[in-house]
């Protein structure tokens, strides 16, 4: 098998917080304890939208024009050093 497998994307939900920036500088997210941060791969995913606004619910997060559900991709490798 080649090395240079194509990489697999997955589109994800996450909660931003601030405007994306769509991978940008200046893209915030939830992370995965309910904080914010600013690293993609510490952002807390989701595969439904449902399960990204139970999160916000458990952890409190008022979901507003600032802070809200969207999507972003992510690789195989992102997805796996998310647990």
């Amino acid at each position: 098998m080649s090395s240079k497998r194509k990489k697999k994307k997955h589109t994800l939900f996450v909660i931003f917080y601030w405007p994306a920036q769509f991978g940008r500088p200046g893209t915030r997210y939830i992370a995965k304890d309910g904080g914010q941060t600013d690293l993609r791969l510490n952002a807390a995913k989701f595969w439904t939208q449902t399960e990204a606004k139970e999160f916000a619910k458990q952890k409190n997060i008022e979901l507003t024009e600032i802070t809200y559900i969207g999507q972003e991709d992510f690789t195989d490798f992102e997805i796996q050093h998310d647990t």
